[in-house]
């Protein structure tokens, strides 16, 4: 495929925002270059809906799929207006098959440890909102615990202890909110709020 082929293929789109532009599952057709806008990543596991990443002008997602045509880990939707430039799979793929054979075995098992790492992945704190987002899910997990068998004294302990951590998450919440125009560093994690219902 020739360069001027390439950039033909490559289309820029502008999307308003909520937009979803795939859906975790979905077979990956195409890398995603975010010019303008704001994309939000998130994973359903265990009927929630659970944030990962937002990503911001001159940054790519998609890519894994994009490459081995394998099922989309996440969804991607648009946190606000935004413009993208979308790589077809098949110059993702050329690309790859014209590379040195030693690249191409480095790049696959980079591209199987990444999807390792996104199995487990817990979102980097970026801001002051980020690191509260991920107070909540610690809560999540505690909560989880809770409802396992617990004798009656460890269970009423627990639970107490459980309403203070929510309550603290809460009043972070407000003070997070309250001085949002004051937080110097952008949010590396859409909130829950901002996914699609």
């Amino acid at each position: 495929m020739a360069a001027d082929a390439d950039e033909k293929s490559i289309e820029v789109l502008n999307f308003p925002k909520g937009t979803q532009l795939f859906k975790q599952g979905d077979k990956g057709n195409a890398a995603y270059i975010v010019n303008s806008g704001a994309i939000g990543l998130y994973r359903e596991a265990q009927g929630r809906k659970i944030p990962l990443a937002t990503v911001r002008r001159g940054e790519v997602f998609g890519e894994l799929s994009a490459i081995d045509a394998s099922p989309r880990m996440a969804t991607a939707f648009t946190l606000e207006d935004s413009n993208v430039m979308v790589v077809p799979i098949e110059i993702m793929q050329d690309k790859l098959r014209k590379t040195d054979p030693f690249i191409r075995t480095i790049a696959a098992m980079m591209m199987q440890t990444l999807r390792g790492v996104h199995d487990t992945y817990m979102p980097k704190s970026r801001s002051l909102a980020d690191a509260i987002t991920a107070l909540g899910r610690q809560s999540d997990i505690v909560e989880r615990f809770l409802q396992s068998d617990l004798p009656p004294a460890f269970r009423t302990d627990l639970s107490a202890k459980l309403k203070n951590l929510d309550k603290a998450i809460g009043e972070l919440r407000r003070v997070a909110a309250a001085h949002r125009d004051e937080e110097r560093r952008a949010d590396a994690v859409p909130s829950e709020a901002a996914l699609p219902q």
